[in-house]
Parts: C-alpha cells; sequence; structure tokens
C-alpha cells in the first residue's frame, strides 16, 4: 500500500496558501475602504452635526475646537493675524493657503472668537501691518498674543475651492433651506441646521462657510453681500 503523506502535505500547504491570499486580499481591500474613507471625509459637502452642537466637516469640529487643535487635526501651520476693515471692524484670522484635502485642492480661513476689547489689545500691541486688496488692514501679532490666538475657538470656517463648482456639483449638499440673492450670477445657499452658507457663483469663485448651528446667526450677519469682495 503506498504512503499518502506527501499528497496530503502538498494539499495542506495548498490550503494554508488560498487561506493566506485571502487574509491578504481581504486586509487589501479593507486597507483602501479606509483610505476612501479617509478621503471622503474631506468633502466639502461631508456635513454633520455632534451631539455637543459641533458641525464636524473636514475632519474636524467647527465651533468646538480651538485653533492650536485645528493645525494639528489638519497637520497643517497658519499664523493668526489681525485684520481692520475699513469700517474700523476688527477680526483675527489665519489663512491657510492652497492645500490638498482628501481629493481635492482649497484654501482655508479659520477665523477665531475674540471680543473686540481683546482685539483692540491686541491691535495696540501689533508689529507691523500690511495693506490687502479688500481694503483692510492686516497686523502681525506679538509673540504673546500669537500664543493667546492659538488657544482660542474657531467659530468659522471658510472654504475657498480651487475647482470653479457647477450646479451639478452644488446639488452634492443638498437643497438649501433658504436662497439668498446677491447680484444677478451669485446666491448664497443656506442651511441654518447645519450650520452652512454656500456662495454659489455663476461667473465667479464659490465660497464655502461653516459654523455650529448655534453660531448661524453671528454667520448670516457677517456674509459679505458684494463678490468683488469675495473673490479676492
Amino acid at each position: 500500500m503506498k504512503n499518502n503523506r506527501p499528497g496530503i502535505r502538498v494539499f495542506a500547504f495548498s490550503l494554508v496558501f488560498n487561506l493566506v491570499l485571502s487574509t491578504v486580499l481581504v486586509a487589501c481591500d479593507g486597507s483602501q475602504d479606509k483610505i476612501d474613507q479617509t478621503r471622503a471625509q474631506f468633502l466639502p459637502w461631508r456635513v454633520s452635526t455632534t451631539t455637543d452642537g459641533s458641525t464636524h466637516v473636514l475632519g474636524v469640529d467647527v465651533g468646538d475646537t480651538t485653533f492650536k487643535e485645528l493645525m494639528f487635526k489638519l497637520q497643517l501651520l497658519a499664523e493668526p493675524a489681525l485684520f481692520e476693515a475699513p469700517d474700523g471692524e476688527l477680526t483675527l484670522e489665519a489663512y491657510f493657503g492652497k492645500k490638498k484635502f482628501g481629493l481635492l485642492e482649497a484654501r482655508l480661513i479659520a477665523e477665531l472668537d475674540a471680543d473686540q476689547t481683546l482685539l483692540k489689545k491686541m491691535l495696540a500691541e501689533q508689529k507691523g501691518r500690511d495693506s490687502t486688496p479688500s481694503g483692510h488692514w492686516k497686523y502681525a501679532l506679538s509673540v504673546a498674543n500669537t500664543r493667546l490666538a492659538n488657544d482660542l475657538r474657531v467659530w468659522r470656517l471658510v472654504y475657498l475651492p480651487v475647482a470653479d463648482y457647477d450646479l451639478k456639483q452644488m446639488k452634492f449638499f443638498g437643497e438649501p433651506e433658504e436662497i439668498l440673492k446677491v447680484n444677478k450670477t451669485a446666491e448664497y445657499w443656506l442651511y441654518p441646521s447645519k450650520g452652512m452658507a454656500l456662495l454659489y457663483d455663476s461667473a465667479g469663485k464659490e465660497i464655502f462657510y461653516y459654523v455650529a448651528p448655534r453660531d448661524y446667526q453671528r454667520l448670516r450677519k457677517s456674509l459679505p453681500m458684494k463678490t468683488q469682495i469675495l473673490s479676492e
């Protein structure tokens, strides 16, 4: 009677190899799924409200995240600066240049939550100024005030897409709860329940604004109504 053990060993090896190969393929598929999920979370229309009332977009919680935490989560650096409008209103903002978020390129502006008293103090301690195309003055902060700004809440995040959006792409955000006309080519799509406002301009660039829903009225009051300012 012949010994069948070599055949058994070959069969066992083949079975183990196939099991390992299947495991590797499943792992690869899982890794790809994770990559796809990571990219998907950076889509600007992937917006949700968290249990604490913040707006989750681009992997961060707008309304409940400090500027320092924002930089850490996005793995980006930016210098906060003080801006003075022609009417004297002060804002504290940080600009992130063109970056890739998932598959899409965009620029970001983070506006920090600070009252006018604090901003006037920073203005008195500023370290130089530059003019901007919009007519605002931009002031550099002192080291101490930069540290202070890093711990302030990001109340508004502005997303400036590099590509132009057409009407079909804008539909990814869902139907707006309200539309606010700016001029013949531009209008705001408003989403109070999501803390979101979108500028759609068929003859210019789109701009997306995100806040916590509790800050929506503040956002609406701050929306510029001149597209030439928005496009600079």
